[in-house]
């Protein structure tokens, strides 16, 4: 626990803060009882939300927020990726379907989950940007699923959001 355990609490209570989380309990363990040299940390979030019908959709517009970073690059670019309270803004508007974080696998792989869920078939607007299939873990980039109807809200709330592809029926 001592020095590196307290160290990795609190920044986890520093992230639960950003996200206007601190009330959440936070629980762990150490392996006090013996000799270690090195650390890792697991991190478990349960929650729960009420059940709703899925409504199907015969086309939406997804648009990408945020630049795919992984490693030093995500440190170095702290200052431009998208926060708590932007997703929040985000789910805010009612045409906002789906909000997708893209992980290792990148959007590409991302897009294909999105396209499942949602029961539709992309069409890429932007078909040839290499930084499709770059890796975006920490989830640096966020895929948003949107009805046309909500294109200028999304656009003039969020300047800097990207179309990429479009989701239609088969």
């Amino acid at each position: 626990m001592q020095p590196t355990g307290e160290r990795v609490i609190a920044g986890l209570r520093q992230e639960l803060a950003k996200a206007d989380l601190a009330t959440l309990p936070l629980n762990g363990s150490t392996e006090d009882n013996m000799t270690t040299i090195t650390t890792s940390v697991g991190v478990t979030v349960i929650g729960k939300s009420a059940l709703k019908q899925r409504k199907q959709y015969s086309s939406l517009l997804v648009y990408q927020l945020g630049t795919p970073y992984v490693g030093e690059q995500v440190v170095a670019h702290l200052d431009t990726i998208f926060a708590y309270q932007e997703v929040r803004r985000l789910q805010q508007i009612v045409g906002v379907v789906d909000l997708l974080p893209v992980g290792s696998k990148g959007i590409r792989d991302e897009m294909g989950q999105l396209a499942t869920t949602q029961k539709l078939t992309p069409k890429w607007v932007v078909t040839d940007d290499a930084e499709f299939s770059q890796s975006s873990g920490p989830a640096t980039v966020l895929l948003i699923a949107i009805v046309p109807a909500a294109q200028a809200e999304l656009q003039c709330a969020f300047p800097t959001v990207r179309l990429i592809a479009e989701l239609e029926a088969k």
